[in-house]
Order: structure tokens, then sequence, then C-alpha cells
């Protein structure tokens, strides 16, 4: 039964490295946006599937023609069953690609609601810029071409009885970005891209 145990733990957390989330901290900035779903019962389980099924997450949605999200996917579960998911957004000319790899979890739950947060995976900046931690691999594709966000936390919420969607966002973009790349509408245009793909919530 141990062996057995081993071998689980290795399929679900690289056995090289220890995974560590980044806490909650105070002080960094926020966007949030609540949205009607006009009487429409989105469902807690589909609610909670769509939110951690990062493999699917639209990438139609843009911000004075950049992107919102470039590339998305899920890299694998925890142990305790949190989702890790590798996301990095669009950029162009004036805005690089930012990019992070983190952990989403259902941290409540019950008939009537749902709240998944998701906190930063830690991973080290070496000094030749490449990354040393779980998921390495995925952030060493793109150390070149995009900016580490050092630290981004956020809440996804679903309230069946007021019938609302809520979603939070803080986050430390790292690097220079111009203020109308940090503006509610850039920050919720993926949010709002989501449920308008995946429920018809406008």
């Amino acid at each position: 039964m141990p062996f057995l145990f081993l071998i689980l733990l290795q399929l679900v957390v690289p056995s090289s490295f220890a995974q560590e989330l980044v806490p909650v901290q105070p002080g960094y900035p926020g966007k949030s946006v609540t949205v009607s779903t006009n009487g429409k019962d989105v469902g807690v389980d589909s609610f909670i599937a769509a939110i951690l099924d990062g493999n699917n997450y639209p990438k139609s949605a843009t911000y004075f023609g950049v992107p919102a999200l470039l590339d998305c996917r899920s890299l694998g579960r925890t142990a305790d069953g949190a989702v890790v998911v590798y996301q990095r957004t669009g950029g162009n000319s004036l805005l690089k690609s930012r990019h992070y790899v983190i952990a989403l979890k259902v941290t409540k739950r019950s008939d009537s609601m749902a709240e998944i947060q998701w906190f930063l995976v830690k991973h080290t900046v070496n000094p030749d810029g490449s990354f040393t931690g779980p998921y390495a691999d995925a952030l060493n594709a793109h150390k070149d071409d995009a900016v580490y966000t050092p630290y981004n936390h956020g809440t996804w919420r679903y309230d069946r009885t007021a019938g609302t969607i809520t979603y939070a966002a803080e986050s430390d973009a790292g690097g220079s970005i111009p203020s109308w790349a940090v503006s509610e509408a850039a920050v919720m245009a993926f949010p709002r891209e989501l449920m308008r793909v995946r429920w018809g919530i406008e």
C-alpha cells in the first residue's frame, strides 16, 4: 500500500520539487465584477467544472486588439485536489505577454453556491531568467518572450440564490505595463468572455 501511494503522489506532483502556493498578500490593487445570470441556473457542478477546466478556456477575448489569453492548459492536480494551470496573456509592441502558474481550489461549496480561489504556484527566477520549481518547464518555454507575474490571486464565486457570478483578481503584473492594460475593462475581458461562451451571460 505505501508503494502504491508513492506512485500516485508522483503522478500528481513532480517529485523533483516541493510545491508551494504563494499566500494571499494584502495591499495589492484588485478588480472585481459581479454579473447577473439573468435567471439562468448555471448549476454548481457546471460552474465548478467550467472554472477548473483550464484546457478549454476561451481564447477569443481581446482588449485593444490584444488577446486576453493566448495560452492556457492544465498541468496536473495537487495532492489536495487543486487544478494547476499555466496561463500566458497576449501582447503587442507596447505590452509584453505575462505568464504564470496557478493552482485553482474549490474553497466553498453547497447546493446553492460555489467559490473557487486561485493562488500562484511559487517558482524561483534564476539570474539567467530561467525558472526553478515544480512546473518550470512550462515557464522556461516562454522565458524570453513573456514577463513572469510574481503575484496573482483571485476568486470565482457563483451564488445560485442571488443569481450572480463574481470574479475578483489582484496581482503584481511584473515589469512596466501601460495603464490601459490594467483597467477594469482589460482585466475583466477574459472572465466576461468565459461567461458568455459557457453560459450565454453577457
